[in-house]
């Protein structure tokens, strides 16, 4: 049964393997994945509303579409590179250093802030786990209290109702929220080391 499995898996990895062969150029040195990407000036790497040097320059909207939907089409264990076909641009090895420094910085910027966003949420959540803890306590308190009031059993209902509440939220931030966002640093990690090669026409 478990060769079945293994087999089964095996031929899904193949058959995923083949459809981003037809769609991505792979490197035959290195074996990673380019990313093709056409344009007729190095300007359109960039938004032309952004004023800044090459190096801290917002990406063109675009731009950061496409590389963002060819990146989640690609397993993040492997590697890719960005590879700009430029139609109307002579080789300028100082712009292309420039360029390539720009869009690691501006990846680097995006997992910054992915990782400060995530760190809020933990603590976010510890939190609502220690208002759980609390509330657990208070119920159990009330519930082996004799006596009860229908205002003391209304206070009961909603304190281990809220209790469960508070824990639910704690646990879709820690394990549920967090898986989409631990995806976003890797493929920002990704891009961030990605090799950019150039041709021209």
């Amino acid at each position: 049964m478990k060769k079945e499995i293994t087999q089964e898996g095996d031929k899904a990895m193949r058959k995923k393997k083949h459809y981003l062969d037809q769609f991505y150029t792979v490197d035959k040195e290195t074996g990673d994945f380019l990313i093709e990407i056409k344009l007729k000036e190095y300007d359109d790497i960039f938004n032309n509303w952004d004023s800044s040097l090459y190096n801290v320059r917002d990406l063109d909207s675009s731009l950061k579409s496409f590389i963002s939907d060819c990146s989640q089409d690609i397993d993040l264990n492997r590697n890719v590179g960005l590879r700009f076909h430029l139609s109307k641009e002579e080789p300028d090895h100082e712009k292309e250093e420039t360029i390539l420094e720009g869009i690691h910085n501006y990846y680097e910027y995006l997992l910054f802030v992915e990782q400060k966003q995530l760190a809020s949420k933990r603590r976010q959540a510890f939190l609502f786990i220690l208002i759980s803890s609390l509330f657990i306590l208070g119920s159990f308190y009330l519930r082996n209290a004799t006596g009860l009031a229908l205002f003391q059993h209304f206070l009961l209902e909603s304190i281990t109702v809220g209790s469960w509440i508070f824990m639910w939220e704690a646990f879709y931030m820690l394990f549920i929220n967090s898986r989409d966002e631990l995806r976003k640093q890797k493929e920002y990690k990704r891009l961030v080391r990605a090799p950019v090669f150039y041709s021209y026409k």
